[in-house]
């Protein structure tokens, strides 16, 4: 299995939480944009937490039964491509804050 493949699999895996978490991270972002505040980003990636846990339990709650063992018959873990999914997703909101932060000096 490919690069590209674990890829594509682990975005269809959590497009969900991927999406709720752009949405997240994009408003974050323009609050920060507008005043840029410590505190802000420290409680920012606190309730990133509680949006990535609801977000992972509806996911789960919504996803068919049966679309799990299509990751486990590829190999794959539910737990690594989890992992891998909540990890990009904060990792991205790391990444738009520092910008952030670099624009506004």
């Amino acid at each position: 299995m490919t690069l590209c493949d674990r890829i594509s699999l682990t975005w269809r895996y959590g497009k969900g939480i991927f999406l709720i978490g752009a949405v997240y991270n994009v408003v974050c972002t323009t609050f920060q944009a507008k005043r840029f505040s410590y505190a802000f980003l420290v409680d920012s990636f606190i309730i990133k937490a509680i949006v990535t846990a609801i977000a992972v339990y509806l996911a789960n709650q919504f996803r068919a039964r049966d679309a799990d063992f299509f990751y486990i018959n590829l190999g794959l873990s539910r737990r690594k491509l989890l992992f891998s999914v909540i990890l990009v997703d904060f990792l991205a909101l790391a990444l738009l804050m520092a910008i952030m932060h670099l624009v506004n000096g």
